[in-house]
């Protein structure tokens, strides 16, 4: 969800501005960076942790109300 806030923000308030094109340039590859660190950063902890995202792995449940 945060990751759809962040481009449409960008999208809405940078894109169309009248900041030169390096200016805008700079700022979508520092989102980019942020959004692959955030990547590396929690996805090296969840494969420590041992979380795949199998299915697989997934116990059988059936949703109750």
């Amino acid at each position: 969800m945060g990751v759809l806030l962040v481009s449409g923000l960008i999208e809405a308030m940078v894109t169309p501005s009248p900041l030169p094109t390096f200016v805008r340039i700079a700022i979508g590859l520092l989102a980019e960076a942020a959004f692959v660190s955030y990547i590396v950063y929690f996805g090296r902890r969840a494969a420590k942790a041992g979380e795949t995202g199998d299915i697989e792995d997934a116990p059988d449940v059936v949703p109750t109300s």
